[in-house]
């Protein structure tokens, strides 16, 4: 058993990834190690790669009271479809197909251009027109706020989708 020194000791607390060895001349080298890839990752990871597989729960939406929207038709709220973040990876493809397979009809997105690709899914406005979805896209830029104008026009689509019994979901960006 090789007993270590007080400074291997303290090196070895200090920078566990680096260790010495002695040589054949009683000099040392320096060896360093690196962390596996796994323990590298940061809490948001914009790669291509999926290390880990998209989640096979069912989308969750949360339906207001029909009582509360003052309307025969449904009005509920869910997640982003297909969202890639942190650690959300759900599939934008087997999200889709439920929400048409729930019925719905027309969809409020917020998210701006940019935020879809953050979360990876730039085409999602695309996939919602192939799968005859309307879509109400008004970008609002995260942690702000619709002027009054884009306010009203919100309002108004929503009231139209509700008036006409289009079963309607209002998107949010993480659950």
């Amino acid at each position: 058993m090789k007993l270590r020194s007080s400074k291997e000791l303290t090196h070895a607390a200090v920078a566990p990834n680096i260790s010495t060895a002695s040589d054949e001349a009683g000099g040392s080298n320096l060896e360093i190690r690196r962390k596996p890839s796994s323990l590298q990752t940061s809490e948001f990871d914009s790669s291509d790669e999926e290390p880990i597989e998209d989640e096979q729960t069912p989308i969750q939406i949360s339906w207001l009271p029909q009582s509360r929207v003052n309307c025969s038709q449904f009005l509920g709220l869910c997640a982003l479809p297909g969202c890639k973040f942190k650690n959300v990876r759900r599939s934008i493809q087997k999200d889709t197909e439920e929400l048409k397979s729930y019925g719905i009809q027309a969809i409020f997105v917020f998210c701006t251009r940019g935020e879809l690709s953050k979360h990876r899914v730039p085409n999602l406005l695309d996939l919602y027109h192939q799968y005859a979805i309307i879509t109400h896209h008004h970008p609002i830029p995260d942690g702000g706020t619709p002027d009054i104008a884009s306010s009203c026009e919100i309002m108004e689509e929503l009231a139209i989708c509700l008036k006409n019994n289009r079963k309607t979901l209002i998107q949010t960006k993480e659950t």
